[in-house]
C-alpha cells in the first residue's frame, strides 16, 4: 500500500458507509418491485442493479466505500502475508467472528 492510501483510510467512515449501505440495501430489496422482480428471474440480482437503482448522491457514497474498501482489503491482504492481524478464513474472509456474528447489524459486511 502506498502512503496516499494509508493516508486516505478512514475506520470510522469506512463502518459508516457500511453500516449505511446495509440499510440502503437491505431497503431495496425488500422494498423495491424492480429489484424483487429480478430476484424472481432466473438471471439473479447483480450487485450492479442495485447501485444503478440508488440516486446520484447515493453512487457518490458508493464509489467513496469502495475506495475505501479496497484500501482494507488491501491493508487484510498485506497484514495476513505478514503474520498479523487476523488470518483469512476460507467463507469468512479476514473477519474473526464466526457466520452468527454476521447478524450483528454493527458488524461490516
Amino acid at each position: 500500500m502506498d502512503n496516499k492510501e494509508s493516508e486516505s483510510w478512514d475506520e470510522e467512515r469506512y463502518l459508516e458507509l457500511n453500516m449505511y449501505f446495509k440499510v440502503k440495501i437491505q431497503g431495496m430489496v425488500d422494498g423495491d418491485p424492480y429489484i424483487q422482480k429480478l430476484l424472481r428471474q432466473d438471471k439473479g440480482l447483480e450487485l450492479q442493479d442495485l447501485v444503478e437503482r440508488m440516486s446520484d448522491h447515493d453512487q457518490q457514497l458508493w464509489e467513496e466505500f469502495i475506495y475505501l474498501d479496497r484500501i482494507k482489503l488491501h491493508m487484510d491482504m498485506r497484514n495476513h502475508l505478514e503474520g498479523r492481524g487476523t488470518p483469512y478464513k476460507p467463507g469468512h474472509g479476514f473477519s474473526s467472528g464466526s457466520a452468527g456474528d454476521r447478524e450483528d447489524p454493527q458488524q461490516p459486511w
